[in-house]
């Protein structure tokens, strides 16, 4: 009997404990999975820490190009990628190498193995610390191993083992001059367009390159200012003789805005105004800068000077002795205009020429200005502003007159490869161009 009783007893609790135990709510799943963001094509930074990248090209030891990284295959150029992490803590940073398509829309078919001697995972180790400045920062340097296919290329950057923790991407060429390149710079062929467009007319000679469809996988890309936002693609020529394909045409096609010579502020110094700046406050950190109140240059006539078409310079006045003592200063940009119904952006190479809403301009009701605010490192930067509805030169005017620089990518869609080669590539600037009329 007493074991009867025992055993109620016990069943009793068991079920007591489970009514009980269904009876508690179910707890959320607490744990997220960590979101990375999708690497873009294009030359980008995904984390707010990391600034001022750059990628050098070097020949025998001597920078050569600030921008614009197009390189000879198997030539003495080299590419050198610089970047700033303000967050101060030494990282594990690593490098891929990936090979894109004429357009830069998709990765090709070419395995790494075929264009790149080693395995495609390389750890970043050359960094040093920021010393005196307002803002702490780890100075980044990376030597990019030379590939032996031509083509485009995409340099990733990204956060220890993890591919998709990606912190920045850049675009790279590298080409060989199978074909030549003859170019000039005219007035554009459209009436309406001859004051404020330069148009560009060029032929490629094949040189005895063996290309299969000279009519349809031949690509010409033509991009001003090093500007990936402002290029023209090509998908065939107006006339082909012999081994002469000829790109000029009279209906507007290879014409592009000359806008005016870029603007430019001179950062490289705190302790007096530099060009263009107003207002300098030390006693904040970072420093605070408030540049001149810009106006639009639409309505003036064309002013020359020499500009470097939209790029930046990192350097410092009061102390040459390194780069590591560049602080890091909140630059403010205004400029004065009536409230308008479209966007207005600030634009240069400092931010990749983008147009989006890390560079659309906030207008001030009580200053009647538009106004953006740029943390950036010490230095000489030229930007200008855009709007995209026409005319886009709404606020810096457009002259044929204006020095800009351009390039000419000849890519080749060869049917026999899994990729687009990239077999000749010149650059040049307009004012000498116009000369070769």
């Amino acid at each position: 009997m007493v074991g009867i009783k025992y055993f109620i007893l016990k069943c009793t609790l068991v079920i007591g404990f489970l009514v009980s135990y269904a009876c508690v709510p179910i707890q959320p799943n607490t744990s997220t999975t960590q979101r990375f963001p999708a690497l873009q094509f294009n030359n980008n930074s995904y984390q707010n820490n990391i600034k001022t990248v750059q990628l050098l090209t070097f020949k025998n030891g001597s920078n050569t190009a600030r921008n614009n990284p197009s390189i000879e295959l198997n030539s003495q150029q080299s590419l050198i990628l610089t970047f700033d992490d303000l967050s101060n803590q030494q990282q594990l940073y690593q490098a891929r190498i990936l090979h894109l398509n004429k357009d830069w829309t998709k990765l090709s078919q070419v395995l790494s193995m075929n264009y790149l001697d080693g395995y495609n995972q390389i750890p970043i180790q050359d960094y040093e610390y920021s010393f005196d400045t307002k803002i702490p920062y780890i100075h980044y340097q990376f030597k990019v191993p030379a590939v032996e296919v031509t083509g485009n290329y995409l340099l990733v950057v990204y956060k220890g083992n993890n591919e998709n923790d990606i912190v920045l991407s850049e675009r790279f060429r590298v080409y060989e001059n199978k074909t030549s390149v003859a170019y000039k710079i005219v007035p554009s062929s459209l009436v309406r367009n001859r004051r404020t467009m330069q148009e560009v007319e060029f032929e490629v000679r094949l040189n005895g390159a063996n290309i299969l469809n000279r009519g349809g996988d031949i690509y010409p890309v033509v991009k001003q200012n090093n500007n990936w936002n402002n290029e023209i693609t090509l998908n065939e020529p107006r006339f082909i003789q012999g081994e002469v394909l000829q790109y000029n045409f009279f209906d507007g096609t290879l014409n592009f805005v000359g806008f005016s010579e870029f603007r430019f502020i001179d950062i490289s110094t705190v302790n007096f105004k530099g060009a263009n700046i107003s207002e300098i406050d030390q006693t904040q950190t970072p420093i605070k800068m408030l540049s001149s109140i810009d106006r639009s240059r639409a309505s003036q006539a064309y002013r020359e000077w020499q500009d470097n078409n939209g790029q930046f310079f990192i350097g410092n006045r009061e102390r040459q002795t390194t780069e590591l003592v560049n602080d890091y200063i909140d630059v403010t940009f205004r400029l004065a205009s009536p409230q308008q119904s479209e966007p207005i952006y600030i634009i240069g190479e400092f931010n990749n020429w983008e147009t989006n809403s890390n560079s659309i301009m906030k207008y001030n009701e009580s200053t009647s200005t538009y106004q953006r605010t740029y943390k950036l490192k010490q230095g000489f930067y030229e930007y200008m502003y855009f709007t995209p509805q026409e005319p886009v030169y709404k606020f810096e005017g457009s002259y044929v007159d204006t020095e800009n620089s351009y390039d000419i990518a000849i890519y080749y869609s060869n049917p026999q490869l899994r990729y687009d080669e990239l077999i000749g590539y010149t650059q040049f600037n307009s004012r000498t161009a116009r000369q070769n009329k």
